[in-house]
This record gives structure tokens, C-alpha cells and sequence, in this order.
């Protein structure tokens, strides 16, 4: 799974009003998997990363996002 990029990133509201980012990830052998990182984690992730718009994570590696620390709040559509 090292060989994920981020293939896009779009806003999404939570349940509790606030942005989330929902993050496509995906991988060689053609599979895509979505993560959604919540306003806190997206902060730390964009900092992590030294960029001031969400947008510039595309292209990058999905090591950016830190998964041992995982903001994190849900995986959906593997494989897709």
C-alpha cells in the first residue's frame, strides 16, 4: 500500500456542521479507496505537508497523511 497518491480531495459537511475532507486514494493496481479527515486532522495533515491548500496534496503520496497518527474518521469504497 506504500505506492498510494492522493488522486483527489473534495469538502464534505459532518454530522455536526463542520468541513471534513474527504480524500481518494489511489493505488497501483488501479483500486481506490476514500478517507475523510476532520477539520483538526486536515489542519495537521496540510501543515504536515507545508501547504496552504487542500488542493496541492493531489499527486503526493498518501504517506502525507500520516496514517500512524490517523485523523481519520472512516474508510469507504476499497477497491472501487
Amino acid at each position: 500500500m506504500n505506492d498510494a497518491r492522493i488522486e483527489s480531495v473534495r469538502l464534505t459537511p459532518t454530522h455536526d456542521g463542520e468541513a471534513a475532507l474527504v480524500v481518494t486514494l489511489r493505488f497501483a493496481n488501479g483500486g481506490r479507496s476514500n478517507v475523510q479527515i476532520e477539520a483538526e486532522g486536515m489542519r495537521r495533515v496540510m501543515a504536515r505537508a507545508g501547504i496552504f491548500n487542500a488542493l496541492d496534496l493531489i499527486g503526493r503520496s498518501w504517506a502525507v497523511l500520516d496514517v500512524a497518527d490517523p485523523p481519520f474518521t472512516g474508510w469507504a469504497n476499497k477497491g472501487e
